[in-house]
């Protein structure tokens, strides 16, 4: 259960207790909490399409972070400080990956559609930006104000604008 796979990454504990206290301390856990419920009810028809737009909204409005319900996310997923996150319509995100404040995940221009896939346990640092169809490999981690629009090798460090490799495994 991806619900409870969030709440692991977020506090390192499951159960009632735990929920209850990431609900009240931990703003990313309630972000990708509403998200999950947002995007389930999007698929129950027309008052769920209704109903999961008015969160979505709310989400914005409320914590600042914008996240698709077309995009795709893995289990895990942790936001320490999720104001500022966009992620966009075909973003897809495996397990455990973790987004820092302003980072943006996206297509390159309305010309060039595509967007990008972040494999398991990546990590992109506050104002981090990945843009285009490419792929982020297992383990990599994007500094923080690094722009990327390339592929990145798995367990690789990206940083600078634009993105280079700084490390590969």
């Amino acid at each position: 259960m991806q619900w409870r796979e969030d709440l692991i990454a977020n506090t390192g504990s499951s159960g009632l207790k735990a929920a209850l206290v990431a609900w009240i301390t931990c703003p990313g856990f309630v972000v990708i909490t509403w998200w999950r419920l947002a995007k389930w009810l999007r698929s129950s028809g027309r008052p769920g399409r209704a109903i999961s737009w008015l969160i979505l909204r709310c989400c914005l409005m409320q914590r600042g972070c914008y996240i698709s319900l077309l995009a795709e996310i893995g289990p895990g997923l942790i936001l320490p400080h999720p104001t500022g996150i966009v992620v966009g319509d075909g973003v897809r995100l495996g397990r455990s990956v973790t987004l820092y404040q302003n980072v943006t995940l996206g297509r390159h221009t309305a010309q060039r559609p595509g967007y990008p896939q972040l494999e398991d346990n990546v990590t992109v640092y506050a104002g981090g930006v990945i843009i285009g169809p490419i792929t982020i490999g297992q383990g990599a981690t994007v500094a923080a104000n690094s722009v990327v629009n390339r592929e990145v090798p798995p367990q690789a460090v990206v940083a600078g604008v634009p993105g280079r490799v700084l490390r590969a495994s």
